[in-house]
């Protein structure tokens, strides 16, 4: 009988727990994949879809990969950018590399939409070049907050040269803006980014 009252017990406290848990990853994926102002990732900026199919055209991808996280940083929103759905399953866990490494004469790579490139041989993943300056500073945000080391996704000079060469946009800015309202964690790689910061880097030296 006593066990019967203490299972009964831990339901009652797992629950609203739980429901706590799944609404809050509810108003992360709908701050990501609802509001328009978001960024989307390896998509032209100009890609439109209708609201009403938005959760089904749109899915979370998250830069560095899942499968390298610790379950408590899966929801962090820095590290976490809409794409659609095909896209997302084309880089799967890849490394980035530099589009240098993509040969047109090689059958292993595979040109995607919007200038997305894979190589399923070589587990690589040519993104965009409007998306390579945001995955660098969600990279390095990651791996400055929480000690990952991102040479299994990305090789560091790749990873410093994507930091310089693509700055900031405005929906970039908007993303991290909206984070630290829901999540307040600021990423100082897109609020605070400047070519000529001796602090930034120092913090790129040690990745």
């Amino acid at each position: 009988m006593r066990y019967i009252v203490l299972i009964i017990c831990c339901m009652v406290l797992i629950k609203p727990i739980c429901s706590k848990t799944f609404h809050y990853i509810d108003v992360i994926k709908n701050a990501l994949i609802l509001n328009d102002k978001m960024p989307s990732i390896y998509i032209d900026s100009d890609f439109h879809v209708a609201d009403n199919l938005k959760r089904s055209v749109y899915s979370i991808e998250h830069i560095f990969p899942r499968s390298y996280l610790k379950k408590q940083h899966y929801n962090d929103m820095h590290n976490t950018l809409r794409t659609i759905n095909e896209l997302n399953n084309q880089r799967s866990n890849y490394k980035f590399v530099d589009i240098s490494n993509y040969c047109e004469n090689d059958n292993d790579w595979i040109k995607l939409c919007y200038g997305n490139y894979v190589n399923h041989k070589e587990k690589t993943f040519v993104p965009n070049e409007a998306s390579r300056g945001f995955i660098a500073r969600s990279i390095l945000y990651m791996s400055k907050e929480y000690n990952y080391k991102p040479t299994k996704i990305i090789d560091k000079q790749v990873l410093i040269d994507w930091f310089y060469n693509y700055p900031p946009g405005k929906n970039e800015k908007y993303h991290n803006e909206m984070v630290i309202k829901l999540q307040n964690k600021d990423n100082i790689f897109i609020s605070h980014y400047n070519k000529k910061s001796k602090h930034l880097l120092k913090l790129l030296e040690k990745i």
